[in-house]
């Protein structure tokens, strides 16, 4: 069986983002949320918020996915959900992006840095052991962390290692073991870490792991499932199966809900910014749940779904299919654009302040495309590009492919 890396950084800390759109009432908030000291916010983040509070916390510098700081729950033990948005005008501050799989717990893909406008050069190139389906991390002190086999980096506090004979370990950055787990299942899916420290992971179901290495919960699922484990602000962990079923959890492990995806699930689901969530699957479709699992829409590609559905600051869904094509929905479900590539899009797509996308195919291409559907330039690499891309505070982009190599683009 092929090995399987999986690295999990802990977040830190980013400057204060603009506020969300001010709220007067509960009445003028969606998708189950309340209007909390001005701003529309999930009852569970509140409840979060108010503890850290309480336990001296404090709601300073917290940091939100996607690198935005966004709600202060997200400093303490609070999920956050963060602004989002990456492209938040000038004066916004500086952002440093969580370093972790599509920059943040719930998924949706956007950088805290720029990419490059035009067609870059290759600054260097490092060879790894084996073809790279991983989407490698830019961790705050200084390196660039890739994994490879079937498995991605998450999310720096610490470094959590897996692989397919079941083990979880975790190192210092310095590489020090700090303590090793057997779960005793392979694991090939993206841990995903959240703000208390506990570790999820995806393997024969759902594991939550302390920070301590020792398993606080475990949820059994019939079939070993390949789809990174889903921070929802609401308090839920959202995983997809490979039977074709989006399965809801509690922070204790209890089940929520489950609904029907028609398909096997093969990448993450997505949060968006209202809550709602974002799934592909082998069947060819994007599904969109809301918060308590009702379906809102399908939309039918002309093949698999693997990649993670990233998710635009103004809510357009950006997603590759097996079909040849780069999708971009809109928040109801309706095409707005797609891009057709010359080779299956595996990888998922990433977002930069400006609006521009990136996104590796099967054609051995990577793209740049602008929100409006406009290619800007594409770099071809030689091989497969799987792996979903990485941008460094200097703009250089970071990504694996086919020939075993991690490449710099800048």
């Amino acid at each position: 069986a092929r090995g399987a890396l999986l690295l999990a950084l802990a977040s830190c800390g980013a400057r204060q983002a603009p506020a969300p759109v001010p709220c007067m009432s509960d009445r003028e908030c969606r998708a189950d949320r309340i209007c909390h000291e001005g701003r529309c916010r999930f009852l569970e983040e509140v409840r979060a918020e108010l503890a850290g509070r309480d336990a001296g916390v404090g709601d300073a510098g917290g940091v939100g996915e996607d690198g935005g700081a966004g709600d202060a729950s997200s400093a303490g033990t609070g999920m956050g959900t963060g602004t989002g948005d990456a492209a938040a005008g000038a004066g916004a501050g500086v952002r440093v992006e969580l370093p972790m799989f599509m920059g943040g717990p719930q998924h949706r893909g956007r950088t805290a840095y720029e990419g490059p406008a035009e067609a870059p050069s290759a600054r260097w190139r490092h060879r790894t052991r084996a073809r790279s389906f991983a989407a490698p991390v830019v961790a705050p002190f200084g390196a660039v962390l890739i994994g490879f086999g079937t498995a991605a980096p998450e999310m720096v506090v610490s470094v959590y290692l897996g692989s397919e004979d079941g083990s979880v370990v975790a190192l210092t950055p310095e590489g020090v073991v700090r303590w090793r787990r057997s779960l005793g299942e392979r694991i090939a899916a993206s841990p995903t870490l959240g703000p208390d420290g506990t570790l999820y992971i995806a393997a024969d179901g759902v594991y939550a792991l302390g920070a301590d290495g020792f398993v606080r919960w475990h949820r059994p699922t019939a079939a070993h499932i390949r789809s990174s484990p889903t921070l929802h602000p609401s308090g839920l962990v959202i995983v997809g199966t490979p039977e074709g079923t989006v399965l809801a959890l509690r922070l204790d492990g209890s089940e929520a809900w489950r609904s029907a995806a028609g398909g096997s699930i093969e990448g993450a689901a997505s949060v968006g910014d209202d809550g709602h969530i974002y799934v592909g699957t082998d069947a060819g479709v994007v599904l969109s749940l809301d918060v308590g699992g009702q379906e809102r829409w399908r939309f039918s590609t002309g093949a698999d779904v693997r990649a993670t559905p990233a998710i635009a600051p103004d809510g357009t869904v950006i997603v590759g299919s097996y079909d040849r094509h780069l999708y971009a929905l809109t928040p109801a479900g309706e095409e707005r654009w797609r891009l057709e590539t010359s080779g299956r899009i595996r990888a998922s797509a990433r977002i930069d302040p400006a609006g521009r996308i990136y996104v590796g195919s099967q054609d051995d291409v990577l793209y740049a495309i602008s929100l409006a559907g406009e290619l800007l330039w594409s770099h071809n690499l030689g091989q497969d590009v799987d792996s979903t891309v990485a941008i460094g505070p200097e703009g250089t982009l970071y990504v694996g492919a086919d020939d075993g190599a991690l490449h710099a683009l800048r």
